[in-house]
């Protein structure tokens, strides 16, 4: 069964790092600046060199990378608490994407040096970061694997109802995400032309409505048991 949760109110460090003594949250805070983001500005772009981590605190981020043909392709969407930056700075290489606020955001900058300095000191953050990288490949597989055996139909379904948990308003089922069908297609892993054919057999099955860029989706519980059947 799909489990989503809207997320309220802003991240802090403290809800980032939830393992962290006081002391050691108190060095990222002196240590940290907050960066806030416009819809479509970038926190950093692709062939940057890292050198600081980042922690969303709230609005969300698409990361985007060039294809070989030249256009953006839509990689993953960023929530608020999720953090940014550790396979670069870990790995000593630029950034391979870019990220780009999809609405009004602010997220925490931390100096990579500062991070060093606490990982040899505090065994929590270094479990605490071994766990979202494990979080992080997790989710490559289960991505994997949906391209493999959950139909075309269910994975549009939903990408439509995670963007519902990020742009609704509580409890409004209206929502128009800044997302086109191709950006869809790209988070679903399919064509433009498969997301018109899914969104219109959801729109037969009296599941949704649409117009233009906006969604509605008439029955939320109907439309969830839709696209989690397997």
């Amino acid at each position: 069964m799909l489990e989503y949760k809207k997320t309220k109110g802003t991240f802090t460090l403290r809800r980032m790092f939830p393992s962290l003594q006081e002391k050691d949250i108190a060095l990222l805070q002196e240590n940290s600046s907050v960066i806030r983001l416009r819809k479509t500005q970038n926190l950093f772009i692709s062939g940057d060199t890292p050198r600081n981590i980042y922690g969303l605190a709230n609005g969300c981020l698409k990361i985007v990378r060039e294809s070989q043909e030249g256009e953006s392709v839509i990689t993953r969407i960023v929530r608020p608490g999720q953090v940014l930056g550790i396979r670069e700075v870990f790995g000593d290489f630029k950034y391979s994407r870019t990220a780009v606020a999809l609405k009004d955001s602010e997220a925490f900058s931390i100096s990579s040096s500062i991070i060093f300095d606490l990982l040899g000191k505090s065994p929590q953050l270094a479990m605490h970061f071994i766990k979202v990288f494990c979080h992080e490949l997790s989710k490559l597989e289960k991505r994997l694997e949906s391209d493999v055996y959950v139909p075309a139909k269910n994975r549009v379904g939903t990408v439509i109802y995670d963007l519902y948990h990020l742009f609704a308003e509580e409890g409004v089922t209206k929502f128009e995400p800044p997302l086109n069908r191709k950006d869809i297609a790209d988070l679903a892993d399919v064509t433009p032309e498969t997301v018109s054919r899914s969104i219109a057999q959801f729109k037969t099955a009296g599941l949704i409505e649409t117009r233009g860029q906006a969604f509605h989706i008439i029955n939320l519980d109907a439309f969830v048991n839709e696209i989690d059947e397997r």
